[in-house]
């Protein structure tokens, strides 16, 4: 066999893949999952010469039949991605029954979709913010398709052009937040569940988003937060909540990984807790519903961990377990060496011991492989699922691009 093939380096590459290091010990809280995928991890990797052409993550959702639902791009022609929907099995296989062998993609477009969100009949919103000159959310069919009841053909176009959340009201209206390329103008507009525009929301369907366009969350009296450069509060109707924060704003460390909690918000994001060395560490800062920090939660309102042998960890996303523990997903990086890192806190702000060794885990994927983690999505029963891509440069300009996702234990 010629040792320079692309077929030779996608083998020694996915062999490189399957030999993880996760610290963590058999069978307890923040180990991969061995019913999952190869010892805990999935995957989808091609080899490209372009990097304009790699795998790209999204989002990620569990739905009610536990199936692992996961938006981004895949490697397609003319050199770019295209935007895609992958659907794997509760085992980590592919949903063959799912799209075209599991992956369902938007035909004649390029980039990748940027959030997901299912709806209670099964059906998948996806948002992109590359099929065209305005940012769009297309849904798609239980079994992978457009689905031609919805907007037009199955896609409804914005006329702003980037696309950064998406939420679902209990009663089956959708939430979409988009914004300019140039940040100039930001907006959540509200769509009955056929895709027209709700006029009853904001000013014929749409409101100013005054810290910014990001992802979406509906609290439980109707109100919706809007993690952006800033945290703003909406009603229900499409107003400023200006009760909330600063006239409706909070400005809150960590950015647009949050998620709502018992009233409070959580954000994650990433600290440089130890001056005198040039790292970075988890953190995770909670805030009372009004929009101001919570004293009790951590020290101060906030906590931050050290990834042991990563000094540089960088928030990907946050999930929230049915005890209430708090699990923070981060790329984290040591060289030439890349992880996806967790990190579990108790409710009260604790580094949770039991999870991991000492309360955080590393997995890594070989030496000189660039790892991007990128969304994390909780199981019913507790289980961990990340998401994220790999890329490895190989011989005569070429890429070996991968999606990975992984599964942790729980409990």
């Amino acid at each position: 066999m010629n040792l320079t093939s692309p077929n030779k380096y996608a083998l020694v590459y996915l062999c490189t893949i399957l030999l993880v290091v996760t610290v963590a010990a058999a069978g307890q809280a923040g180990h991969l999952d061995p019913t999952f995928g190869n010892g805990g991890i999935a995957t989808q990797q091609k080899i490209v010469t372009q990097t304009t052409n790699f795998y790209a993550v999204g989002g990620a959702a569990i739905q009610s039949d536990g199936k692992i639902v996961v938006v981004g791009g895949t490697p397609g022609g003319n050199d770019f991605n295209v935007p895609a929907i992958f659907r794997f099995l509760s085992n980590g296989s592919l949903d063959k029954s799912f799209g075209s062998n599991g992956i369902a993609v938007l035909p004649g477009s390029f980039g990748s979709y940027g959030a997901v969100a299912i709806q209670s009949d099964g059906k998948i919103l996806a948002g992109t913010s590359a099929a065209g000159p305005n940012a769009e959310v297309d849904r798609f069919t239980t079994t992978g398709h457009l689905d031609s009841s919805f907007g037009t053909k199955g896609r409804v176009s914005f006329r702003l052009s980037s696309f950064l959340g998406l939420a679902l009201q209990p009663d089956g209206r959708i939430l979409a937040a988009v914004q300019s390329f140039g940040n100039s103008r930001s907006e959540v507009t509200r769509l009955l569940a056929n895709g027209s525009t709700d006029t009853s929301f904001g000013t014929n369907g749409s409101t100013f988003a005054p810290g910014g366009a990001g992802p979406l969350q509906v609290l439980a009296n109707g109100d919706i937060l809007v993690f952006g450069g800033l945290i703003s509060r909406l009603t229900t109707s499409g107003g400023v909540d200006t009760e909330f924060g600063v006239n409706g704003q909070l400005l809150a460390q960590g950015g647009g990984h949050a998620i709502a909690a018992d009233g409070d918000i959580l954000v994650a994001g990433s600290l440089v807790n130890d001056p005198t060395v040039p790292s970075s560490a988890f953190a995770v800062f909670s805030y009372q519903g009004v929009g101001i920090g919570d004293p009790a939660f951590g020290k101060n309102g906030g906590v931050s961990t050290l990834l042991p042998g990563f000094p540089g960890v960088g928030a990907a996303g946050l999930g929230l377990e049915s005890t209430g523990d708090i699990v923070e997903l981060a790329s984290a990086a040591n060289g030439n060496s890349g992880a996806f890192g967790l990190v579990r806190y108790t409710p009260q702000g604790q580094l949770d011991t039991t999870f991991g060794s000492g309360g955080t885990v590393a997995t890594t994927f070989g030496n000189n492989a660039t790892v991007t983690a990128s969304a994390i999505a909780i199981q019913s029963d507790d289980k961990i699922v990340a998401v994220g891509t790999l890329v490895t440069g190989l011989l005569h300009g070429q890429f070996n691009t991968a999606l990975v996702v992984t599964r942790y234990l729980g409990k």
